[in-house]
């Protein structure tokens, strides 16, 4: 953990569109339409994690997500990182900021419109919080609607993700899920100065209750169901779901790795195909 006066955590390019100035905009513009939208949350994930895990998670996702495309010949630019959701279930925990499903898919529209009007036609909006999904894929549909030829999609890799642990990526072999295994494990390899694992807590939530948070059955990790949840305080009172203390930043690592790929494969097929022979 980092202490009063030392650097808590250090940021690795590339630049986003926080860092770059309006001229590199502009030049990347000469490059590219295709752009990136990490989309978070500042909300509770236990004592061990810092509020803004979700926000972290999805500027990582989409800066390694960048890089990965630009090996591939396939240039995009990192939009402005979100850092706020719908996290009215987490409200609860002290801290915790949530938006109204309203507000925030009218914040994503703006943006969106915003990038469009500057000359980006290609939107990827990528989530670090899944509770977000319903809300950008309303935006999504909306900003379709009011362009002539605005291209959005909204790229929900917690399915992969799933069947990755499904297939025995991590170390755990019960039910983790928010603040467990393995979003500690990827917070471990970009911000390991944030988390605290001597206060990482485990807790197991019953079978039939993590079936309808997170299952085969959830539409977030490839079902066809969908429960909302009324409370995080009411199903777990650390905030958190599994054993956080089995992860490892090489877990995280292959986390990463597997998210990455599936959503660089995506974006080079829609936003990049090859020249007609």
């Amino acid at each position: 953990m980092a202490h009063a006066g030392e650097d808590l955590y250090t940021i690795k390019g590339p630049k986003t569109l926080y860092e770059m100035t309006s001229a590199e905009v502009g030049v990347a513009l000469e490059r590219t339409r295709t752009v990136l939208i990490p989309v978070g949350a500042t909300e509770d994930h236990g004592a061990h994690l810092p509020l803004g895990t979700d926000m972290f998670e999805a500027r990582e996702i989409c800066r390694r997500t960048a890089l990965a495309l630009e090996r591939r010949g396939c240039p995009v630019v990192i939009g402005p990182t979100i850092p706020f959701g719908v996290s009215t279930f987490h409200m609860g925990f002290p801290g915790t900021i949530t938006l109204s499903s309203s507000t925030l898919i009218l914040l994503l529209k703006e943006v969106m419109h915003s990038l469009y009007q500057h000359g980006f036609r290609n939107l990827c909006l990528i989530h670090g919080h899944d509770g977000n999904l319903p809300q950008m894929m309303v935006a999504a549909q909306d900003v379709v609607n009011e362009t002539p030829d605005a291209t959005v999609v909204v790229m929900n890799w917690m399915v992969e993700l799933a069947k990755a642990y499904a297939a025995g990526l991590g170390k755990s072999r019960k039910g983790e899920s928010h603040g467990g295994e393995g979003e500690t494990a990827r917070i471990l390899v970009t911000h390991p100065e944030l988390v605290d694992l001597s206060q990482a807590r485990a807790f197991y939530l019953q079978p039939d209750e993590l079936r309808k948070i997170q299952s085969p059955e959830h539409m977030k990790t490839g079902g066809g169901l969908f429960y909302p949840t009324r409370s995080y305080k009411a199903l777990t009172p650390v905030g958190s779901i599994g054993d956080p203390s089995l992860a490892t930043a090489e877990t995280g690592e292959r986390g990463y790795a597997v998210i990455v790929d599936w959503l660089a494969a995506i974006i080079a097929r829609d936003f990049f195909p090859p020249p007609a022979p």
